[in-house]
């Protein structure tokens, strides 16, 4: 997977509820600093999920990698401190898609979400 891809994945999983708070924007301002996609690279994505032309996640291979992009997910969605009920949705429909184990989809929901799980 791609670092665009990637990136794509955590726009699709913030633009879950219809819109981009200011949590989820500096987080995925700093998974695109992290990713060393550009700022127009990255807006170029942010488009073209927001335009609907960007629908469908990509899965990683290895189970590391899809935990890895299950976390961050996770990180974005709770970034604003409120999982509304697609937020919680998607966690649920990501985490089967992902091969997660349940336990780790569980903690995910829960109110005290450890990310290091």
């Amino acid at each position: 997977m791609d670092a665009e891809q990637y990136f794509t994945n955590l726009a699709l999983a913030a633009m879950v509820d219809g819109h981009l708070d200011d949590a989820e924007r500096v987080l995925l301002e700093q998974h695109a600093a992290n990713l060393r996609l550009t700022s127009d690279q990255a807006q170029s994505v942010l488009n073209r999920v927001f335009s609907g032309e960007l629908k469908g996640f990509v899965k990683p291979q290895s189970p590391e990698a899809r935990k890895a992009a299950f976390r961050a997910v996770v990180r974005i969605l709770r970034a604003d401190k409120v999982l509304t009920s697609k937020e919680q949705r998607m966690i649920k429909v990501l985490g089967v898609q992902m091969e997660i184990e349940d336990s780790l989809i569980d903690n995910a929901l829960g109110p005290k979400w450890d990310p290091k799980l």
